[in-house]
């Protein structure tokens, strides 16, 4: 990613009226993927809105947070732990998530010796960042496997999904951590003669929130907006056929609190991160 925040601002002639609405996007991947990745939902909000609609990305998860945390964003996508940590620490409001659950996935190079999560021992596996919900999931496999972090296998965290695939690719690591929406999301070639070994369990996948600060109003009006383009047969379907995201659905709390678990392990982590820099 970039050292400072990328933005793709709204060009289109009918949305030159009015403040530019401000959308964070979570980078997964490169800032450059992801924010062309959303360039289909920002072009029909612009359409929809008359007004220019901005795509800002930070260059790693901290960051993104301590943002959050600060109200930058007016409009969040981001992971459903984020979210959650978002609506408790600083009232951001749900408003859809995608329909897709979020799971992690194992993989390994397809000429790999490597069948099962016994294998692993011994290994080195690369994983996103270890902020990344994906990351906890498939650490959290790992250990009911019997395979301890750090003793009987070896943690590479990387910067990216596509940083993490590409170490198995390349050589540098036995296996990696990833999930299938971002596995779709890489070009072909990161993800070819990759096998998969060994999936997560499921939650609730990517959450669509809106800033306290934006009129009760506002906030239904977005949400709307982006049931409708879930359902656009052209920019939408084009855009969830490509992230594997399937759709839209309005977030419900039950489904966010039981999110909590993670949280608190995501505040376990960023404190040790913040412990590490003192």
């Amino acid at each position: 990613m970039t050292a400072a925040a990328v933005a793709f601002l709204g060009a289109s002639p009918a949305a030159a009226g009015g403040d530019a609405i401000e959308f964070g996007i979570l980078s997964t991947l490169s800032t450059r993927a992801t924010l062309s990745t959303y360039q289909p939902l920002r072009e029909y909000l612009e359409e929809r809105l008359q007004r220019p609609v901005t795509l800002i990305t930070a260059p790693d998860f901290p960051t993104y947070i301590e943002r959050t945390r600060r109200g930058v964003y007016s409009f969040l996508v981001t992971a459903p732990h984020f979210a959650r940590l978002a609506q408790i620490e600083s009232g951001y409001v749900p408003m859809v998530r995608v329909k897709r659950e979020l799971r992690g996935l194992l993989v390994v190079r397809e000429g790999s010796g490597i069948q099962t999560l016994a294998d692993l021992r011994g290994k080195t596996i690369s994983t996103p960042e270890r902020l990344a919900i994906v990351t906890m999931l498939g650490l959290e496999l790992l250990r009911a496997h019997g395979l301890q972090p750090g003793r009987d296998v070896t943690v590479r965290p990387a910067t990216s999904f596509t940083s993490a695939v590409l170490a198995v690719q390349n050589g540098e690591s036995d296996a990696a951590i990833t999930a299938p929406t971002a596995l779709s999301q890489m070009p072909e070639q990161s993800r070819a003669g990759l096998r998969v070994i060994a999936s997560t369990a499921s939650i609730p996948g990517t959450v669509y929130m809106a800033s306290p600060r934006v009129p009760p109003a506002e906030i239904e009006r977005m949400t709307r907006l982006l049931m409708d383009f879930s359902a656009d047969p052209t920019r939408g379907k084009t855009f969830f056929e490509h992230t594997g995201y399937e759709g839209l659905v309005r977030a419900t709390p039950e489904e966010l609190r039981a999110l909590d678990p993670y949280v608190a392990e995501l505040k376990r982590r960023l404190a040790e991160d913040d412990g590490d820099k003192r």
